[in-house]
């Protein structure tokens, strides 16, 4: 959800609670709700502290996911430019080959996986270039003991690419269910129904203290829907991981050219 959406619908939610104030005030008059407060101020305390709690654990853990997606990234574009420096311990001609499929595999995940990720789909091509790095790093056969060591450094730093590219791809799977996001939303509005129960003083403190409250639940799943997916919305784990290493490609004197 974008920001704009999420100011418009923010603003259609806290009218809709006020109104909605406005119609329980005419069911129930002042005169109605004051004798009930000693009732009504204990199990309001106890829903809001519930839909708060509830709330609090979505959110811390849709946040940890986002951290993890980003860090997740960040492993997966480390490993790929140690495979790229590995290169360097075999002959002319497998280094290359391996340095291209490094900026090749780089090029794919910037420009045509990333923004499939935000629809929750990867890229083909992408898992093609990884096998086909994985195929020149077992294929080769080392001839001294240089690139023997240099292979099982590769081995490692590609058994590490192909974990994060999965969890990557993994994470694109992970968020709050349907289930889950109906019992917060029914959740946001009893805690909103629940202050209809009060009456105050003056009418006017009630309507600011109703959007507040309701403005705090939007704003609290706002959050929620913001971190939920670490790969769509505005607040996203970008590729900028991979951008540096193809800067660091370029600094170390690559110049090759991609493969078709």
């Amino acid at each position: 959800m974008g920001f704009l959406s999420a100011l418009l619908v923010t603003i259609a939610i806290v009218s809709a609670s006020l109104i909605g104030l406005m119609i329980a005030r005419r069911w129930h008059i002042k005169s109605d709700l004051e004798p009930q407060h000693e009732i009504t101020d204990p199990y309001s305390q106890i829903v809001a502290m519930l839909f708060a709690v509830l709330i609090g654990f979505m959110v811390a853990d849709a946040m940890q996911r986002f951290t993890v997606a980003r860090q997740t990234v960040q492993q997966e574009a480390s490993s790929l430019g140690n495979v790229f420096r590995l290169a360097n311990g075999l002959p002319e001609q497998n280094c290359n080959q391996l340095k291209d499929l490094c900026a090749k595999y780089a090029h794919e995940v910037i420009d045509d996986e990333w923004p499939l990720l935000a629809q929750k789909q990867d890229s083909p091509k992408a898992w093609t270039i990884y096998k086909e790095l994985w195929d020149h790093c077992t294929k080769y056969e080392p001839s001294t003991q240089r690139q023997s060591n240099a292979q099982n450094q590769l081995f490692e730093s590609m058994m590490s690419l192909g974990d994060s590219r999965r969890l990557r791809v993994e994470a694109l799977h992970a968020g709050l269910p349907a289930a889950l996001w109906v019992v917060l939303v029914i959740g946001g509005v009893a805690t909103i129904i629940f202050t209809y129960f009060f009456a105050a003083r003056s009418m006017k403190v009630q309507v600011i203290m109703v959007a507040i409250v309701s403005l705090v639940v939007c704003l609290n799943l706002f959050l929620l829907a913001t971190y939920d997916d670490p790969f769509s919305g505005d607040v996203t784990v970008t590729p900028s991981a991979f951008e540096t290493q193809l800067k660091l490609f370029k600094l170390e004197g690559y110049e090759g050219k991609l493969t078709p």
